[in-house]
């Protein structure tokens, strides 16, 4: 019911994301008295150091168990994601004045979003949330119910030695890890997916209007009006888009490793674990296919991005310019030459986030796992 109020409110683009994005500790609100926000802070840097924990702790928990490989790839594969998480929510800190700069420009631009916009966008992270908290909670209820850990991590007492300290162990990795990486993560996605998906409507919105200019000496003044606010919007989006690819580089950079290592050690676990191990294999799978998933979300949306800010001058190609007087001809070809320059996500400044960085990044993480295990024979 809670979200159901979002879905009405047509004030702002973001909000059930920014909400998501306040509740894990990312998001000050700016009306917040002095003492909110001392408190705020005390439960941001909280969640900093849970996370910090559940790296450092796991990280050692991977050291203590490199004779077994089972247990050591499995280790390695969890540690790797939660290093993903965190090293996006450290960029994001640092870079989210420039975040909070772009949305409200975006909020204050005076665009318009479609309802069914608004709830893609925050369906989005209700989903995302939805599921990889229920991949977790199944092997996590797998792992209790064998009596296992999640992950093996360093404690400060032995978790194997009688059910209080092993329930004390579990508590602490599920609470270190849940909401300081996990729920931050999705978090992050939802808001940079929900600017993406603004970003592409608009250049629809743009292309629409422009195919939609018909000229005639009756209606010229409300053309020419209608035309200059098409090129100031078009000019918007572009410094929109530039902004958001600035922001955000060294988030999709290190999505892009993060998918590239996990297809890497995904081989290597299907060819050294024994098939008996079917429970970490099965959990390897299944951490695999919602990185493949979260990777998919980001280069298709950049992929999508890249069509429709190219998609501006098809359209202005296919407006009836030929009836539209010399001026204005010119104008519509400068607009023409710009848009023919796609617009995109920058990973790092190394690759472009589209459907092609997507089959580069597996086919780099088959690489690896190639040459590794030529290395190994």
């Amino acid at each position: 019911m809670a979200f159901a109020g979002f879905f009405s409110r047509g004030q702002y683009f973001f909000d059930v994301n920014l909400q998501y994005l306040f509740y894990v500790g990312l998001w000050p609100k700016e009306d917040f008295t002095r003492d909110k926000v001392i408190l705020y802070k005390l439960y941001e840097v909280l969640l900093h150091i849970l996370s910090l924990i559940y790296v450092v702790t796991t990280s050692i928990g991977t050291y203590q168990n490199k004779q077994d490989i089972a247990i050591f790839l499995s280790n390695l594969d969890k540690t790797l994601v939660a290093y993903n998480f965190v090293l996006k929510v450290l960029v994001f800190v640092m870079k989210r004045k420039h975040v909070e700069k772009l949305i409200k420009e975006i909020e204050a631009s005076g665009d318009r979003i479609s309802n069914n916009q608004k709830r893609l966008m925050a369906l989005h992270v209700i989903i995302i949330t939805i599921v990889m908290t229920g991949i977790i909670g199944l092997f996590g209820l797998l792992a209790l119910f064998k009596m296992e850990m999640i992950v093996e991590a360093w404690m400060p007492f032995d978790p194997h030695q009688n059910m209080t300290n092993y329930l004390m162990a579990t508590q602490i990795l599920v609470i270190s890890f849940t909401v300081p990486c996990s729920f931050r993560s999705i978090a992050l996605q939802g808001i940079v997916c929900s600017i993406v998906l603004y970003l592409c409507e608009q250049f629809i919105d743009l292309q629409n209007r422009i195919k939609g200019l018909e000229y005639s000496k009756a209606n010229e003044l409300l053309m020419r009006i209608e035309f200059k606010e098409i090129v100031k919007k078009h000019m918007r989006l572009i410094k929109f888009s530039k902004q958001l690819s600035t922001t955000f580089e060294e988030f999709f950079l290190i999505q892009n490793l993060a998918v590239s290592v996990e297809m890497c050690l995904n081989a290597m676990m299907v060819t050294m674990i024994d098939r008996e191990q079917k429970t970490v294999l099965a959990s390897f799978i299944a951490f695999l296919i919602l990185a493949l998933i979260n990777a998919y979300i980001y280069c298709y949306l950049g992929n999508e991005m890249i069509i429709q800010s190219e998609g501006i001058a098809m359209a202005a190609y296919e407006s009836s310019w030929t009836s539209w007087p010399l001026d204005m001809q010119k104008d519509l070809l400068i607009v023409i030459r710009v848009a023919q320059k796609p617009l995109s996500l920058s990973a790092g400044g190394i690759v472009t986030m589209s459907m092609k960085a997507y089959s580069q990044a597996l086919y780099n993480g088959y690489s690896i796992f190639a040459v590794l295990n030529d290395a190994v024979d």
